[in-house]
């Protein structure tokens, strides 16, 4: 009623817009999500978040061993595995479905594909770019996967991007 009445004064609302690729993307994953997975209770979910927490954080540490022994190899793929646990970890909390939609919001979608994407060519560089150029890519790409992560992050904290560009210098 109100929208016709809106429409007869000129006051209509203008169309909403499409939801971008990231979005659509998050749909169709999101629906062949729900029908994929089970219902848990939250005795399972906390269960499952924890043991993927501690399994990620424990890869995490171990990669720290490899560092201390100069296999920078062994050192990311146990610290992107470790990754990669720790941030499935609150898909148990959240759910798969909520939680891909969660990730993929507009204003934490790029975050997202830079801290994936990071992870991913953290593992194709330690796999199969060997020696110094290796050993170089590696670090490069761990680097930015730590900086891609804290970037994911600070977008779940009510003001943590605008935070993090007054501490890098961008308004």
């Amino acid at each position: 009623m109100f929208s016709k009445l809106g429409a007869k004064l000129g006051l209509a609302s203008a169309p909403a817009e499409p939801p971008g690729l990231p979005q659509q993307l998050v749909a169709s994953a999101t629906a062949a999500l729900e029908d994929a997975t089970p219902t848990l209770s939250w005795r399972q979910r906390a269960i499952g978040f924890g043991v993927c927490f501690g399994v990620g954080m424990l890869f995490s540490f171990l990669s720290l061993i490899s560092l201390w022994t100069f296999q920078l190899t062994g050192f990311a793929v146990l610290y992107s595995l470790g990754a990669i646990l720790s941030l499935a970890s609150t898909a148990f909390l959240m759910g798969p479905c909520r939680q891909l939609k969660s990730m993929m919001q507009s204003g934490r979608w790029i975050a997202t594909t830079v801290y994936l994407a990071a992870i991913v060519g953290t593992l194709a560089v330690a796999f199969n770019v060997k020696g110094a150029l290796g050993a170089l890519l590696v670090l490069v790409l761990l680097v930015i996967q730590l900086a891609a992560f804290v970037w994911y992050a600070l977008t779940y904290v009510p003001g943590g991007t605008a935070f993090l560009g007054r501490m890098v210098g961008i308004k």
